[in-house]
């Protein structure tokens, strides 16, 4: 009798539930076409496509000489404008000691002095942090860990900040996600968490998984409701289909 119960609830469950044809893109769950925001003439080229790199590694970089000699410069107007501003700084203590001796006029120009220092060591502490922003944008950086899908400029290329013009393009390995459109009168049915079954295009093996995402919006041209499911492993650009199962 307890067997019967539970093979009756077994097959109204599965009378409850549909399955949802959907087809599938796979892509890259983080891609950025990276693009430097200066101009100049790529000197060195560090990746290659394939290459595997970690967040924060150095990919390609512009002839940059005039930017370090930059640094090397404000450096050095940095250093002058702290021994002035010490110079300043001891002069100004010494005269506020026997300020009731002196002269008004001449505490005046001490104190102002001092105060001009202190303008000058902050104006070059800017610029040399000005100079470095600007060597660093001479510098392209992974801003994740991924794989190089593609190098859009060669060593020896010119490069455009005005023009925004992608140098390399880089994705995420080996997470994934599987982009999922299906037919939008299913779009109050199928949530976050929804069984799939997909199949990728040339790999027989039939793969099970969970939505993750289910896009709020429906593209007026297709009429196709949109979701996402996170793996591993998978090709981005390859194609594939499924179901997934509501209730």
């Amino acid at each position: 009798m307890k067997n019967t119960i539970l093979l009756f609830l077994l097959s109204a469950t599965l009378l409850c539930a549909q399955q949802v044809y959907t087809t599938f893109d796979v892509e890259a769950k983080q891609h950025s076409d990276l693009t430097l925001t200066t101009t100049g003439v790529i000197n060195h080229v560090y990746v290659d496509i394939g290459d595997r790199v970690k967040e924060g590694d150095i990919l390609l970089t512009l002839d940059n000489d005039d930017l370090k000699l930059a640094i090397d410069l404000a450096k050095a107007d940095l250093e002058l404008a702290d021994v002035n501003h010490r110079f300043a700084e001891k002069t100004y203590e010494r005269y506020l000691k026997v300020k009731d001796v002196i002269d008004d006029d001449q505490f005046e120009q001490y104190l102002l002095a001092y105060e001009k220092s202190i303008a000058s060591l902050n104006a070059s502490k800017a610029n040399l942090a000005y100079k470095k922003a600007l060597f660093e944008k001479s510098i392209l950086r992974a801003p994740f860990s991924g794989v190089i899908a593609k190098r859009h400029k060669e060593l020896g290329d010119g490069v455009s900040g005005a023009m925004i013009e992608p140098v390399i393009t880089l994705v995420s390995a080996p997470e994934v996600k599987l982009v999922f459109s299906f037919d939008e009168k299913y779009w109050q049915k199928i949530k976050v968490g929804s069984p799939v079954s997909y199949r990728v295009d040339g790999n027989d093996k039939l793969f099970h998984g969970k939505i993750s995402k289910v896009y709020p919006t429906v593209d007026a041209k297709t009429r196709k409701a949109f979701a996402e499911l996170y793996t591993k492993s998978f090709m981005p650009g390859l194609f594939g289909e499924g179901t997934i199962e509501v209730e």
